[in-house]
């Protein structure tokens, strides 16, 4: 029989050294990946093709935790118990919770002791979460693509700004984007204001040089899209030249329901963190921590709670890319697989990847046309007070920035501008 790998005999590729395959090995374990998956990234990363026995006697070898040997159940009720506490909504269920704990603890614990100490600790919880009565969604079709980066769908989130906080002039916006066949959730970045058009055309920059150029841009329609559209379009003539706009329009824009994979995104961070964020961020007025009159805690506000803001997003989008999607199997797009496993090996889907590196002179062209220059369109507060700032954090021991400690800090931090 043929070896498709083209390995003959027992060669199997260099074995990477135990420095490299360890960790690699734990970060696969991390990351929830099933076997199979851990071999096709053994071979991706390192060029090392071996089999299911191999792979198990290495885990062995490097100690890399499985469900199946768990830590004792006191240690595992006080992992959930820890991760509950930032879900001060609820709204996340014992398999959220389970991949949680890997990513952010590397360690592995059952669905079903998950699903009991939650159940002890929070047992409201479960009736929260379950769906209800619901009015009747709209009429949806299947969604269909042909390949990873062919279309990246992009919008702002604005739950979390001055309108909804209601706390003077203080808000944080999002903007994001997603791929439309993989479900990728690529870049979310909190910003100062999403419906600036200068912001959106340098975040699109930013996106286009860490992940290439694509094929199509969909947005809703808005007047922040401006640069966006133009920043792409140009891009796309300079690097998919043989791709016309006949076979595919480089910019398409949307009524915003239409807009599925990116509005239920927002969603998705709504249930996972985007709720619990809003709440603590309102303890601030409802304690009186913050008072909207004085310059210096909407300056402190500005500097301190968009980057935890930005810290929960980052594990948003790092729980969303690496944790399975329900396998469905009336979806046409691939299912039953993580994001990133998706984006990572699209051949196996029958899909394409898309995505080409931009010339980095063009795009620092690009972005000489952006009227705003970037560092005014993501700056929160003045070079000074961001100085000033950064010498108070670290006068008061740089403590850890997370979202239930974020007005511990800001209170440690206010006294000393004084």
């Amino acid at each position: 029989m043929v070896n498709q790998s083209g390995a003959n005999g027992h060669y199997n590729g260099t074995r990477p050294p135990d420095s490299v395959l360890g960790p690699a090995l734990h970060d696969y374990s991390k990351r929830t990946l099933l076997l199979n998956q851990r071999l096709a990234y053994l071979t991706k990363d390192f060029g090392y093709t071996i089999g299911l026995t191999t792979l198990k006697k290495l885990n062995r070898e490097f100690k890399v935790k499985t469900v199946k040997k768990p830590p004792p159940d006191h240690i595992s009720a006080t992992l959930v118990a820890e991760v509950m506490m930032n879900n001060v909504s609820s709204r996340n269920g014992p398999r959220t919770i389970q991949t949680q704990i890997s990513l952010q603890h590397g360690v592995k614990i059952p669905r079903d002791t998950v699903r009991r100490v939650m159940l002890d600790l929070d047992p409201d919880g479960a009736e929260a979460r379950f769906p209800g009565c619901r009015r009747q969604p709209k009429q949806r079709g299947h969604l269909t693509d042909t390949g990873v980066f062919y279309e990246l769908h992009f919008d702002g989130h604005e739950k979390l700004n001055f309108k909804a906080l209601r706390m003077g002039p203080v808000g944080i916006d999002i903007y994001g984007a997603r791929c439309h066949s993989s479900s990728k959730m690529v870049k979310f970045l909190v910003v100062p204001n999403a419906r600036c058009s200068s912001t959106v055309g340098h975040y699109y920059l930013d996106l286009v040089e860490q992940h290439g150029v694509f094929v199509q841009a969909t947005v809703d329609g808005g007047s922040e899209t401006g640069e966006l559209y133009a920043a792409h379009v140009a891009l796309r003539q300079q690097c998919m030249p043989d791709i016309t706009v006949e076979d595919a329009p480089a910019f398409v824009a949307l009524k915003s329901t239409d807009n599925i994979p990116i509005e239920s995104s927002w969603h998705l961070f709504t249930n996972y963190v985007g709720l619990d964020i809003k709440q603590i961020i309102l303890l601030g007025k409802s304690l009186n921590y913050f008072h909207p009159s004085f310059q210096l805690h909407i300056d402190l506000f500005n500097w301190l709670w968009p980057k935890i803001v930005q810290l929960s997003l980052d594990e948003f989008v790092e729980y969303w890319n690496n944790h399975k999607i329900r396998t469905q199997r009336n979806k046409l797009l691939p299912s039953g697989f993580s994001p990133n496993y998706i984006c990572d090996f699209p051949e196996s889907f029958g899909l394409v990847d898309f995505s080409v590196p931009a010339p980095q002179d063009f795009v620092d062209a690009l972005r000489q046309n952006i009227p705003k220059p970037r560092d005014e369109c993501y700056r929160w507060v003045s070079d000074e007070f961001d100085a000033r700032a950064w010498e108070v954090y670290e006068h008061i021991g740089a403590p850890k920035l997370m979202l239930t400690e974020g007005w511990t800090i800001f209170c440690q931090m206010l006294p000393h501008f004084c």
